[in-house]
């Protein structure tokens, strides 16, 4: 009968040990699996963040893009008044409102976008092309010599927002300047 419990015996040593074996390498294969789970949501976790950022940076330089658009078309407007005749008053105050009115929308978004910096500059441009309407009106009320004076006045501060906001712009972008 010793050797029967000898056979169970090692038999159950064996069945034991093979038992403790497979646990220790499904724990271990366990563990692994974890790492590698983890390691593999961690790249995609950065590869999200990364594509995010390409994406408010693509929709950033598109607001820039139609923000300037609407201000170069202002602009535009602006030296159209500078030099028409007086008959064509009416026109070109509803041709302004319009030109405007697209700069305020565009001006919206670059304000949703961010980052405050460029929002602030652009509100500077938005700010001075109203300012230059009403000092056209108030020009071509007043003498040609004041016109003259005034339109001066109205490019430089033209030039100095706009590069104000170009540069703050490409900063935001990452753009060297």
């Amino acid at each position: 009968m010793a050797a029967v419990n000898d056979t169970v015996a090692v038999a159950l040593i064996t069945s034991l040990s093979t038992l403790a074996a497979a646990g220790m390498a499904g724990t271990a294969s366990a563990l692994t699996t974890g790492k590698q789970l983890r390691h593999q949501a961690a790249l995609a976790r950065e590869e999200q963040a990364a594509q995010q950022a390409v994406a408010l940076r693509e929709l950033r330089r598109e607001a820039y893009e139609r923000f300037l658009t609407r201000a170069d078309a202002a602009y535009r407007m602006l030296d159209e008044g500078w030099s028409a005749p007086d008959d064509e008053e009416a026109g070109r105050r509803e041709a302004g409102f319009a030109a405007r009115r697209a700069l305020d929308e565009a001006y919206v978004r670059v304000r949703l976008v961010g980052p405050e910096a460029v929002a602030e500059q652009g509100a500077g441009v938005v700010e001075a092309i109203g300012d230059e309407f009403r000092r056209q009106a108030r020009a071509r009320r007043a003498s040609a010599e004041a016109e003259a004076s005034a339109r001066a006045e109205a490019l430089r501060t033209r030039v100095a927002v706009s590069e104000e906001f170009v540069a703050e712009a490409r900063r935001a972008l990452g753009a060297s300047g």
